[in-house]
């Protein structure tokens, strides 16, 4: 076989080689062709992650009662709230919501109450709890407990809207449209192909039937809301008290007596007015029978943090000296004057009622002596002169009026 003949017949397998690998390539052209065709048609999206739904907006009130005044403050507790809600802030000034977060000390623990209300004031929702001692862990729980209603499912239904009613049972799905359907090529009616003919439509049963719409049910009583204290009350209250007291120099020797007082108090400070009373245990001075007692009038500034006081005071009053013999003898009145200190504690017993203890140092600023011969015109040693400080201890109850 020659060389010509092999080409000869070589020919025509290179042909089919180079038709078939056009009519490849024209495929492959057909093909991305339908597929932009189809995506086109159909109006094929892509899928988007749905956005997470941001918390609820509301309005802030944090009131700091009595007994709750060196809590954090209402910036710690949005901070707290912001950093469980992940950086979101859910709180404005111009929400519909009022959210109303209250602390105060009752009974010796430290009790939060929430409240959530809308504008015309009708409440919402309603909590509360209570710690004994961590103010910021019990602040702290409140934030908690504001992100997740915030940041949950259940604040529309508590707030009153009509949850959205289920779609009928057994209702058929609609008819797709005529480009969401693959387009199917239909030879049309002639003498020769008559059109077949149509399905009549299937009757509707009794069960597919659309029900009549249900009636909304209506809206859920909320519990009453938890009473918040005004905030009259937690800045300013009055009080009294009444207390037994001794002291060492206030007269000869040891001295006991009772104080009454009342005052105005505020979060952090307070001004009492107290009126004293105290009577020298010792019978004798200097081998003389003789009673002495004092009365006093006390002013005094209190600065206050949680459960101590520490305070400053000023006094004036007269020390009443009555021998024994001669029995004709007058008594005498001296004026005694002095400023002084004082500090204690006080421990809550009820909500309106705490006991307290105390003790103070006075310095007389007006000596006193007693004389022996307080009309001698000769100058006399005294039987008895105060000392340069005078210390005292009391304990007992103050009432909040």
């Amino acid at each position: 076989m020659t060389a010509r003949t092999r080409r000869a017949r070589r020919t025509p397998r290179g042909q089919s080689a180079i038709t078939n690998a056009i009519a490849t390539w024209f495929q492959r052209a057909a093909l991305a062709a339908m597929t932009a065709a189809a995506i086109t048609t159909l109006r094929i999206a892509p899928v988007q992650a749905e956005p997470r739904a941001t918390p609820t907006r509301v309005r802030l009130e944090f009131l700091r009662g009595p007994g709750a005044e060196d809590c954090p403050d209402e910036r710690f507790l949005r901070a707290q709230t912001i950093r469980r809600l992940a950086g979101v802030d859910p709180f404005d000034a111009a929400a519909p919501l009022t959210l109303t977060a209250s602390i105060e000390r009752q009974r010796g623990e430290l009790a939060a109450a929430l409240f959530l209300r809308d504008r015309s004031g009708r409440g919402l929702w309603a909590d509360g709890f209570s710690a004994r001692v961590d103010c910021e862990v019990l602040v702290s729980a409140i934030a908690l407990s504001i992100a997740v209603l915030l940041d949950g499912d259940e604040l529309p239904a508590r707030s009153g809207a009509t949850p959205d009613l289920p779609a009928a049972p057994g209702a058929p799905p609609a008819p797709p449209q005529p480009t969401d359907q693959a387009m199917v090529p239909v030879q049309p009616c002639s003498p020769d192909r008559p059109c077949p003919p149509q399905p009549a439509p299937a009757p509707v049963s009794s069960s597919q039937k659309t029900p009549p719409p249900r009636e909304a049910s209506p809206p859920r009583e909320t519990s009453p809301p938890r009473k918040t204290p005004p905030a009259s009350s937690e800045s300013f209250r009055w009080t009294a008290g009444l207390d037994v007291v001794t002291g060492l120099g206030l007269t000869p020797g040891v001295s006991l007596g009772s104080a009454m007082s009342i005052g105005a108090r505020w979060p952090a400070w307070s001004a009492a007015l107290e009126v004293r009373g105290l009577s020298s245990l010792s019978g004798k001075i200097d081998a003389v029978d003789m009673s002495v007692s004092t009365v006093t009038t006390n002013i005094v500034f209190c600065l206050n943090r949680r459960t101590m006081f520490a305070c400053g005071l000023a006094e004036l009053g007269v020390v009443r000296a009555a021998p024994s013999t001669p029995f004709d003898a007058a008594s005498r009145l001296n004026l005694r004057a002095g400023f002084g200190v004082r500090a204690g504690i006080a421990w809550p017993l009820a909500e309106n009622l705490s006991v307290r203890a105390h003790a103070e140092v006075v310095h007389p600023v007006i000596g006193i002596a007693i004389l022996r011969h307080p009309g001698a015109l000769v100058r006399e040693r005294p039987v008895w002169s105060a000392p340069a400080l005078a210390p005292a201890l009391g304990i007992g109850l103050q009432a909040n009026l």
